[in-house]
């Protein structure tokens, strides 16, 4: 069966988790538009030259041009069989530009504002691969990602911060879930990484 999945979802809601288990699940590969881009920069193409000047330049990526990474990454067959993307498309601008394909389904993983709060204040990123863990017993900052990377809190993740980018999901990616509304299923976010992967996969068509 054909899975092309959106996984939407406020920050901290554990978009990148779910599909990292559901890529596992149905074998398929899942993007998060942050690290196309960064292996499009490392890959030396044409594009990652482009990508790396205007990002050297302090400008952004245009939203045309992120879809055209994105429309040649789907070009590769290991997506024959679908996809899943993480958190794309954020706003009304992207999602014009994402014109090329249609998704087969959109998860909404709902989550508190006070539960997004309290996972992104303990979060923390790996600055080579760019996974996301939480400060643990077992995970400090500066402690050695399997990649070799370094985990570190982000700068933005402060409450103060947190709390803007949960505003911005509010205004910019609501839009997009009702343009979807026949393909939307919601499902609740709070709970272990396991309950809200069993609550996924018995909702997948």
């Amino acid at each position: 069966m054909l899975h092309k999945i959106l996984l939407m979802g406020p920050q901290g809601s554990g978009k990148g988790t779910q599909a990292e288990k559901l890529s596992q699940k149905l074998k398929i590969p899942a993007f998060g538009m942050g690290q196309l881009l960064r292996d499009e920069i490392a890959s030396d193409s044409e594009l990652g030259s482009k990508f790396s000047g205007i990002l050297k330049s302090g400008e952004l990526v245009s939203d045309e041009d992120a879809a055209e990474m994105l429309k040649q990454r789907l070009a590769k067959p290991d997506t024959d069989n679908g996809y899943i993307l993480d958190g794309y498309p954020r706003n009304l601008s992207q999602y014009q530009a994402f014109n090329f394909d249609r998704p087969t389904q959109v998860f909404v993983i709902d989550v508190p504002r006070e539960e997004s709060l309290r996972r992104l204040g303990g979060r923390l990123t790996c600055r080579e691969c760019g996974k996301v863990g939480s400060i643990s017993t077992e995970l400090q900052p500066g402690d050695t990602c399997p990649c070799g990377g370094e985990w570190y809190q982000r700068e933005d993740d402060t409450p103060e911060a947190i709390s803007r980018r949960l505003e911005i999901y509010e205004k910019d990616t609501a839009p997009v879930i009702e343009r979807y509304e026949d393909l939307v299923c919601h499902v609740n976010g709070v709970g272990t990484i396991d309950e809200v992967f069993v609550r996924l996969v018995d909702q997948l068509k």
